[in-house]
């Protein structure tokens, strides 16, 4: 069999094109989460930013008790809405590149069949193969008996 290159041509291009949208869904899920964490940074701040603003403006130390009473409950409201947010996050940002990875897979292996079945007659990929491999490798005869063995025989021990 005379080997295609047109069939390892479509094939390369085809996995390239994988390759590609893989890294671009990769991107897009790294992209996701860096949006939430600058959300939660944002937050985190503009949250301090207001507790120091009353403290700043607290006119006795009763107000300045009053501000810093408020700072551990307004830290743990904090921190739950920012554990539900990376929950969140989490399950979006998880969900959107399964479904995207399966899409890309199902186009590559499309794809790549397409490819196959133009390039070589729509002989099947096993035949290809085989085709394939014996044309590069040489054949290997099976290894052969000594002789008074038996080929099936087998040491005993003692």
């Amino acid at each position: 069999m005379h080997f295609d290159t047109r069939a390892s041509l479509a094939l390369y291009k085809t996995n390239l094109q994988l390759h590609l949208r893989l890294c671009a869904l990769l991107r897009e899920n790294s992209l996701r989460w860096i949006d939430a964490s600058t959300h939660s940074i944002s937050t985190c701040s503009t949250e301090f930013e207001t507790v120091i603003d009353r403290l700043l403006a607290a006119d006795d130390w009763a107000a300045v008790t009053l501000a810093a009473g408020e700072m551990p409950w307004k830290a743990a409201q904090h921190q739950l809405n920012a554990v539900q947010r990376l929950a969140e996050t989490m399950i979006g940002s998880h969900s959107a590149f399964v479904t995207s990875a399966q899409e890309a897979l199902s186009t590559w292996q499309r794809d790549a069949a397409a490819a196959l079945r133009e390039t070589t007659g729509a002989m099947p990929l096993s035949t290809t193969l085989r085709d394939l491999i014996e044309d590069y490798l040489p054949s290997v005869s099976p290894p052969r008996a000594a002789p008074g063995k038996p080929s099936g025989a087998r040491k005993e021990a003692h």
